[in-house]
Formats: structure tokens, sequence, C-alpha cells
């Protein structure tokens, strides 16, 4: 942005400016701006990859909470039915044994 104050400066100077004194200027000032335009798009690129890269990470993340969400419920559920198990055998247990008793 230099050549930008450099510019101003012989504008401001001069009530006229030679072509030959101001048009390495603009090239510099166009090589500049096209410089910045190329890296805001390397960022925006970079920014656009890195999003996709967090969308698919949300995404597994969702995946994997419903995976463990239904792993505790499983758990859950064969817990109670250990204890369904254990305690009808215990009926059974205690059935057997008052039938034998008479």
């Amino acid at each position: 942005m230099k050549e930008l104050a450099e510019l101003r400066r012989i504008v401001d100077s001069q009530k006229t400016v030679t072509t030959k004194r101001i048009k390495p200027l603009l090239d510099e000032i166009q090589k500049s701006y096209i410089q910045t335009a190329n890296k805001v798009k390397s960022q925006k690129e970079t920014i656009k990859k890195i999003n996709s890269n967090y969308s698919v990470a949300n995404s597994k993340a969702a995946r994997l909470s419903v995976h463990v969400q239904t792993h505790e419920e499983l758990k859950k559920a064969h817990s109670e039915l250990k204890a369904k198990h254990k305690e009808a055998m215990k009926e059974l247990h205690q059935f057997k044994y008052n039938n034998n008793a008479r």
C-alpha cells in the first residue's frame, strides 16, 4: 500500500503527471491487488475445507452419540433382563423346593 501513498504524493504535488512515472506504480498496485485476491481465494478454499471437515466430524460425532446412547440403552435393558431372569430362577427354585417338600 506504500505504492498508493506514493501515487497520492505524486498527484498531490503535481498538476500533471507523466505516464512514465505513474505506470510502474499502477502496475505495482495492480500486482498487489491480484496477490491479495489470490490469498483471499486461497484462504476461502482453506476455510471451505475446514468447514467441510468440521461438518463430517460433527456428523460422525452425532452418529457416535446415537451409537453410545443405543449401547447404553442396550446395557440397561440387558441388566434389567438379567435381574428378571435372576428373579424368575429364584421363583422357580422356590417352586421346586416347595413342591419337593410336600
